[in-house]
């Protein structure tokens, strides 16, 4: 199995729903190499409130996990 790694993107910046917990207007992004991560994370907002703010997340995210599960039920042909 090969290893990926990960990162989110915050649409409007770092921000909770308060109703659910969950990231509020994020996207998960999955990369084949570490470098390709890090350039990535480091193209985006100047600061945690700034709109596009990148970040990288470990694989035992609790809530990228559950988009890896819902984009593969979803789309199945895209994990081949």
């Amino acid at each position: 199995m090969k290893r990926n790694y990960y990162a989110v993107s915050y649409g409007m910046g770092v921000a909770v729903s308060a109703n659910t917990g969950v990231r509020y207007a994020a996207d998960y992004r999955s990369f084949p190499s570490r470098a390709e991560r890090d350039a990535w994370v480091s193209e985006g907002g100047d600061y945690r409130s700034s709109p596009d703010w990148r970040e990288s997340l470990l694989a035992s995210d609790r809530e990228l996990k559950a988009s890896l599960i819902d984009s593969e039920e979803s789309h199945p042909a895209w994990n081949r």
